[in-house]
């Protein structure tokens, strides 16, 4: 939620509540609350009804940040009662009322609340309170259900009005929220874009750092150097135990359990939980209560504990359903399923069904993306089922799940082939089953990686009679398919592959990256730096003898000549002789005979007075273009060498 401005002239009342949400948006809790009974004291003293009405939501407002949910709410009825039906302080009130409600549980309660703020805001044209609640929609009740759509657009219309409010400083609220339902939906790319933004709006040591540190941290956890994450999780908690927000205070300890989990200590992470279900517990915060059992339970299950993990899913069911939280209600749902499934218990199918039902409604298929490893194969089983409702309605799932984005890869061609998909490096000898690597390689280069299937059969089994082909072209296909998903059901189509009709495209997931593609990039752009640094050797090494790979590895090396031609030749003007000439090696290392290159290397001697490394350079070049084009080096570099032969 964002911090309301004062709305009255300078007096020592306004000195009081503008420094106590100073301090707050500081990170600095206690020392708010302080100035803000400090403010209520001298409100009962020498003010009016309304100037005591702006102090209680001051104090109201810190209270909640500190958990006093009950304290909170008292304070927020008082100003209710006394306040005029259309007043700033009666939005305030309602919004904080909404908050405290949020963090009961009773996801119906807050919204009407928050509703009941808007309205008035939306009336009066209080920005401030429009903007905050908006948010507090958006997070406290459209997150929570699942309603990730109407949570963004809440979002957006909240962080357009901080920003035109000139109140940058509580941008970063609505841009948290965007950023994690970026982050939980799969759309890593989006995720790390607004965290960047995000950055900008921070205050060293405020509780909006130890939110920015979780969520940089939830992405590294899942990205290449999961490890990273430790210290941001780690700064996280030293904001949150000064400052002394629960609610902080418990994301990032649910942070460290995931953190644990991932790195194989389970120990540690249902410590990491434990902890985090204390604070809720304490706060009464049932909101992150569901969070804090699934974490439990997860980290319980992997110790072996598997009566306390389904008592942590249970539980957590029965919390998520009073709530209406169905967002964490599916993926709860979902654990048990899974815990129930690898034990053989009775009730699994019964809870797969549930769990289901759940995901789909609620349109959350992608929570099997990001459990994988659990889904794809519990899924596989209930497809080949006889129950009718549980086939089909796994069926329905999967149809959900084929539109949900696969994991992006990075891809490398240049000097080697290399993929990652995520943390997982697809391994080497994968890429040579059934040809899987070359027809992936054939398609990246196509025109818009897609070619028809008796192309691909040309360019990769030329000499194979016509009666085996078509099988050898399905082995590879298949290949290929689970060298990209080696988990995916039979009957789940591939998320990358597509073929039908004679044709066969690979399709990269937004957020992909491709060596070649970002050194053509650069070539564009004419960043020529930029562009040798991605040219890492020739296109496909491993194929130098195959036809196909022929024609765009000379293009390639063609523009790397021509990125480092231009490179040499501004080195050179600026009178950098080093640099021209690790250039020049680079680019003789791909075309002996280029000319040019030899010249502006030459040049580059003569500038660090190396005679003879000059002559070198030439006399190499002579021999070259005599042995290989039989030909003499141009003009200019005879009469350059014949100076300095000569000198």
């Amino acid at each position: 939620m964002s911090i309301p401005a004062p709305k009255h002239e300078q007096t020592p009342l306004a000195d009081l509540i503008a420094t106590s949400y100073a301090l707050e948006r500081s990170g600095d809790i206690s020392a708010a609350f302080r100035q803000a009974r400090e403010a209520l004291e001298w409100a009962r003293s020498s003010g009016g009804p309304e100037e005591i009405a702006e102090a209680q939501v001051c104090v109201a407002h810190c209270q909640q940040h500190l958990g006093h949910y009950q304290q909170a709410w008292i304070l927020a009825e008082k100003v209710l009662a006394g306040s005029n039906p259309d007043s700033c302080t009666r939005a305030d009130a309602l919004r904080i009322m909404g908050n405290c409600r949020h963090e009961a549980g009773d996801l119906s309660a807050a919204e009407e609340l928050y509703r009941r703020a808007i309205d008035i805001a939306r009336q009066i044209g209080y920005h401030q309170a429009l903007q905050s609640c908006l948010h507090s929609l958006s997070a406290c009740v459209y997150i929570p259900r699942g309603q990730f759509e109407l949570a963004l657009a809440a979002d957006e219309e909240s962080l357009r009005l901080a920003l035109e409010l000139n109140m940058p400083e509580i941008a970063w609220f609505p841009l948290l929220t965007m950023g994690w339902i970026s982050w939980v939906t799969g759309q890593r790319k989006r995720a790390l874009a607004i965290v960047d933004e995000m950055r900008g709006y921070v205050q060293p040591g405020s509780m909006a750092e130890g939110y920015y540190e979780c969520l940089r941290a939830d992405l590294a956890l899942e990205g290449d150097t999961p490890d990273s994450a430790l210290p941001l999780y780690t700064r996280a908690r030293a904001i949150a135990e000064i400052i002394g927000d629960p609610g902080l205070n418990a994301e990032l300890r649910l942070g460290l359990s995931r953190y644990y989990l991932t790195a194989g200590n389970a120990p540690a992470a249902h410590d990491w939980a434990d902890e985090a279900f204390t604070i809720v517990q304490r706060s009464g915060n049932r909101d992150l209560q569901g969070c804090a059992l699934i974490e439990h339970g997860r980290a319980a299950w992997q110790i072996g504990n598997f009566s306390q993990a389904e008592t942590d899913f249970t539980t957590a069911i029965k919390v998520l359903t009073s709530m209406q939280a169905y967002f964490d209600l599916a993926r709860a749902k979902f654990l048990l399923a899974a815990l129930y499934h690898e034990q053989g218990h009775s009730r699994a199918a019964e809870a797969w069904l549930e769990a289901i039902t759940s995901i789909v409604n609620g349109g959350f298929a992608f929570l099997l993306e990001r459990e994988r490893t659990l889904a794809f194969p519990l899924l596989a089983d209930y497809l080949n089922r006889d129950d009718l409702q549980i086939a089909t309605l796994s069926n329905r799932l999967v149809d959900h799940l084929s539109r949900v984005p696969p994991p992006p890869l990075r891809i490398y061609t240049l000097g080697r082939f290399d993929v990652r998909q995520g943390k997982r490096n697809i391994p080497e000898q994968v890429w040579r089953q059934r040809r899987a690597g070359e027809l992936f390689r054939l398609l990246l280069v196509s025109s818009n990686r897609s070619t028809l299937r008796d192309e691909v059969i040309q360019a990769i089994w030329p000499d194979k009679p016509p009666d085996s082909v078509q099988s050898l072209f399905h082995q590879a296909t298949s290949a290929l398919r689970r060298a990209l998903e080696p988990d995916l059901p039979d009957k789940f189509p591939s998320r990358y592959l597509c073929v039908e009709r004679g044709q066969i495209s690979l399709q990269l997931p937004t957020g992909s990256w491709v060596d070649f593609e970002a050194f053509e990039a650069h070539i564009e752009n004419r960043s020529w730096e930029a562009a040798l640094e991605c040219y890492r050797g020739n296109l496909f090494p491993g194929d130098l003898y195959s036809d196909w790979a022929a024609g765009p590895r000379e293009r390639l090396k063609q523009l790397a000549l021509r990125a480092a031609i231009a490179a040499a030749r501004n080195a050179l003007e600026a009178q950098r002789p080093d640099q021209v000439l690790n250039v020049c090696r680079r680019a003789l290392a791909l075309e002996p005979w280029q000319e040019e290159v030899v010249l502006l290397g030459m040049k580059a001697c003569v500038m660090l007075n190396d005679r003879a490394g000059a002559i070198r350079l030439y006399q190499r070049l002579e021999h070259s273009l005599r042995d290989e084009l039989d030909v003499a080096p141009q003009q200019q570099l005879q009469q350059l060498y014949r100076s300095l032969i000569s000198t």
